[in-house]
């Protein structure tokens, strides 16, 4: 995945983070090799500094801080399960 122009117009608006947090558009997951399951809604950190996106899922309803520190250790758990 890919950030998207909105994503490059909210860092440009939030010059002061790093990451960003959001749920991703159904177009966007179905790109997903396994999609979420059922209940599950799709999300992604992206990181300004190179455009890298990490994809995961939470259970409906459930929501994250949006922090960079936080949004740094998420992203690099993510990353690392994929090495």
């Amino acid at each position: 995945m890919f950030p998207t122009e909105l994503d490059s117009q909210w860092f440009h608006n939030n010059p002061d983070r790093e990451f960003r947090l959001r749920r991703q558009s159904p177009a966007e997951f179905q790109a997903w090799p396994v999609p979420p399951e059922p209940g599950m809604a799709a999300w992604c950190i992206i990181r300004k500094a190179d455009g890298a996106v990490e994809e995961f899922a939470l259970p409906v309803g459930d929501e994250m801080d949006d922090y960079d520190e936080e949004l740094m250790q998420l992203f690099d758990q993510l990353r690392d399960r994929t090495t």
